[in-house]
């Protein structure tokens, strides 16, 4: 015979979340949420504030030595349209090896995690 607590400790089918997973079949949603984070964190952070302070770098020698800034190089190109080019290559190359990095190793984490969150009926 069963007691009246087994009675509410157990939840009828229809109570049940379709989100609920089986350990074996589904991955581990909150493991590859932390995993995407953390490969996010790791590699994006770095390189964006490389080159937010590559840019601060440009701005602030643009206004405190405008001397330098104008030295010429070659012909007309001095330094400071060296450097504003070299900052425009910067970003343009940042921009390329993200859309690189999300393709090959966020993507595919983040289809884990959304596999992970739909509900078991709803599969394509």
């Amino acid at each position: 015979m069963t007691s009246p607590f087994e009675l509410f400790q157990r939840q009828p089918s229809y109570v049940r979340s379709p989100y609920a997973h089986t350990p074996d079949a589904e991955p581990d949603v909150p493991t590859d949420v932390e995993r995407l984070h953390k490969e996010r964190r790791s590699r994006v952070f770095p390189v964006v504030t490389a080159v937010v302070g590559f840019y601060l770098l440009n701005a602030l020698l643009a206004n405190v030595a405008g001397e330098l800034m104008a030295a010429r190089l070659v012909g007309h190109l001095n330094i400071g349209l060296a450097l504003a080019l070299l900052q425009c290559a910067t970003t343009l190359l940042v921009c390329r090896w993200y859309a690189r990095y999300a393709r090959t190793t966020l993507d595919p984490l983040a289809e884990r995690v959304r596999a992970g969150l739909e509900p078991r009926g709803s599969r394509r």
